[in-house]
């Protein structure tokens, strides 16, 4: 009988990818404020960044040209960001850069799975909640990248990085509650292009969740879905 279920919750994973998907994304944003207080740690963040990307190209089924591309891409991401953990911090720029492109690649190829026109199904589900804290992490680095040129860009009651600046949990923390509208106000945008960045991000959480329900009420208002 353990046997049986366990083939069970192994076939239930393989055909909703997404769900082994979330798990990972959440077991990443609880891993942060423990990993990312030494350089080691860091590194390894890295590189559970990189295999919770993999995961979520597995689960998207891509082809395998745009496989091996992300992968490469992939590889240089975290090969940066483990530098700079390691304290070349004259990749930095190229590091964050690099996770928001990469991040936001993924995130684009989740949103056309979730987003198109055949039914919606359980991995479906699991892809749009995917989705949505990717779009949190996608900002989270452009939030970083902006702050290596704009020390000021943000001000906050307490920064956890070296020299007050917000780290990446930090970061991570302030995306999810700009992407939720939550506003805690204990960490601001202090520059122009910062609020931009906000504002932008602001408008992508309201559309997405209005595009997902209207994708839902469509689902669940036609004819078809009724009989």
């Amino acid at each position: 009988m353990t046997r049986q279920r366990m083939l069970r919750r192994i076939a239930y994973v393989r055909r909703n990818r997404c769900s082994a998907l979330v798990v990972a994304l959440t077991l990443f944003i609880l891993l942060n404020p423990v990993l990312a207080i030494s350089a080691i740690g860091g590194s390894l963040l890295g590189v559970a960044l990189f295999a919770v990307l993999v995961l979520a190209v597995w689960a998207l089924r891509l082809e395998r040209p745009v496989l091996w591309g992300l992968g490469v891409f992939g590889f240089i991401t975290v090969d940066t960001l483990i530098a700079d953990r390691m304290g070349y911090s004259g990749l930095r720029p190229i590091a964050l850069g690099a996770t928001a492109l990469f991040v936001g690649a993924i995130t684009v190829a989740l949103l056309a799975y979730v987003l198109d026109r055949r039914p919606i199904t359980t991995d479906k589900v699991f892809g749009a909640v995917a989705a949505y804290i990717l779009i949190a992490m996608s900002f989270a680095s452009l939030f970083g990248f902006l702050q290596v040129f704009q020390a000021d860009a943000f001000t906050a009651a307490i920064a956890h990085g070296p020299d007050g600046k917000l780290n990446w949990p930090d970061l991570m923390y302030f995306s999810f509650t700009v992407l939720t509208s939550t506003g805690f106000g204990e960490i601001t945008p202090a520059t122009p292009m910062a609020r931009s960045l906000i504002v932008i991000e602001q408008v992508l959480g309201v559309m997405y969740v209005a595009f997902l329900i209207a994708r839902l009420a469509n689902l669940y208002g036609s004819p078809k879905t009724l009989r």
